[in-house]
């Protein structure tokens, strides 16, 4: 493969618009040897023009490309393979050339986000357990019958009441509003641009993309900016942007990047919090069957309830506070994140993701986890990891109860 080919299909996963064949043809590229100079060149190019900012810095994933680049160092000459995996294992030779490429390419961290599945080893913190005592694997109640993970998928509410379920629209154009247009893109982000043969003055209307429980999405606002909806998740919003501010209306958790605008400040509603913005990254978790609304600070500046944040930094419960927001994005990275989480807050992430009812039928246990697991895995496979903390599962259907061993 020449290298200008090999730069054409890191572009293409970059974007997110690479197809599943093209896929498959990087990966290979990336498990042979002798592409290591095609590798090489390709990605000379890429961070060439990544200078000269052809590149959106969302695609940044430093973090999972330095653990991918630790597991590689700490296996020395040995194999890297997917672990808990249900189709077949591919491996990839972790050969000092390839440490050599994956340095190269620790901007784009996104370009092997899905080569590997990284499961962490959950940690049991209750010490009134012994550890020999901690079954491992499945309870035999679990069922056989396996429920997949979250995926795209949402519903688009127009002005008019009309729905449009956009995993099976078609792309292209979905919808006309006045002087707007409604586009799905190829990698089935939906984005408003201006309808240039629409003479009429503009009509203002409202729009509403939700997402329900095991899907997720991702919008381009009228003004750019991009937003990216977790499950059971919602954001009103108008087809153009008017007047002297930018408002939208949310429920559920949701990722902001917001295109800078001094003369037009952003501002979000959600729950009791009033957010308002000029251009800046966050994210803002407002669940109603969680304790507060949380929003939470990445880069830029963010005025909540007039109180300013800075990034690292999250307004709860009233005040600001340092927050790990590595750990509050984990969802739009595609990762669990259950570092200090409890029992109860780590199954309401799993209850969104897979569409589950989750029944404790002699109280809540009290346990606490660390640690991080792939979004794309089934749930048995996460269901196995947390059965090693002394609990187990039983489902009926996507009702699922839980249960302590003790």
């Amino acid at each position: 493969m020449l290298s200008n080919e090999l730069q054409h299909l890191l572009k293409k996963y970059i974007n997110n618009s690479i197809s599943e064949n093209e896929f498959h043809e990087l990966w290979e590229t990336l498990r042979h040897e002798q592409y290591e100079s095609e590798w090489q060149a390709a990605m000379d190019a890429i961070l060439a023009e990544k200078k000269n900012q052809s590149f959106s810095d969302d695609l940044i994933r430093e973090r999972k490309l330095q653990e991918i680049i630790a597991i590689i160092e700490s296996r020395g000459d040995s194999t890297l393979q997917q672990e808990n995996s249900e189709t077949p294992v591919t491996t990839i030779p972790a050969r000092r050339s390839m440490r050599i490429i994956a340095r190269k390419m620790l901007p784009y961290a996104a370009i092997f986000v899905f080569l590997l599945l990284i499961v962490a080893v959950y940690k049991y913190k209750n010490k009134q357990v012994p550890h020999e005592n901690v079954q491992l694997g499945f309870s035999n109640t679990i069922k056989e019958d396996n429920i997949k993970p979250g995926s795209q998928k949402a519903l688009l509410t127009l002005a008019d009441g009309t729905t449009i379920t956009l995993e099976s629209a078609a792309n292209g154009i979905i919808a006309k509003q006045g002087g707007t247009q409604v586009l799905k893109l190829g990698n089935g982000m939906i984005r408003y641009v201006k309808d240039e043969t629409h003479n009429q003055p503009e009509n203002i209307s409202y729009n509403k993309m939700s997402t329900p429980g095991g899907g997720r999405y991702q919008l381009i606002l009228p003004d750019g900016s991009i937003i990216w909806l977790n499950a059971e998740s919602s954001i009103t919003y108008p087809t153009a942007f008017s007047g002297n501010e930018r408002k939208v209306n949310i429920t559920g958790e949701v990722y902001f990047e917001v295109v800078k605008d001094k003369s037009k400040p952003f501002k979000v509603t959600a729950g009791d919090q009033q957010i308002e913005v000029l251009g800046t990254h966050f994210n803002i978790n407002a669940y109603q069957d969680e304790d507060h609304v949380k929003t939470s600070l990445l880069e830029g500046s963010v005025k909540v309830n007039q109180q300013i944040l800075k990034p690292g930094e999250a307004f709860q419960n009233g005040k600001v506070s340092k927050t790990n927001v590595d750990q509050d994005v984990a969802w739009k990275n595609g990762i669990f994140n259950f570092n200090n989480q409890s029992l109860a807050q780590v199954m309401r992430q799993l209850a969104r993701w897979y569409n589950l009812e989750v029944v404790y039928p002699s109280g809540v246990p009290r346990k606490e986890y660390g640690g991080e697991m792939g979004r794309n895995l089934t749930l048995n496979q996460v269901l196995k990891g947390l059965e090693n903390s002394g609990i187990y599962f039983e489902r009926e259907g996507r009702k699922l109860l839980v249960k302590s061993k003790n």
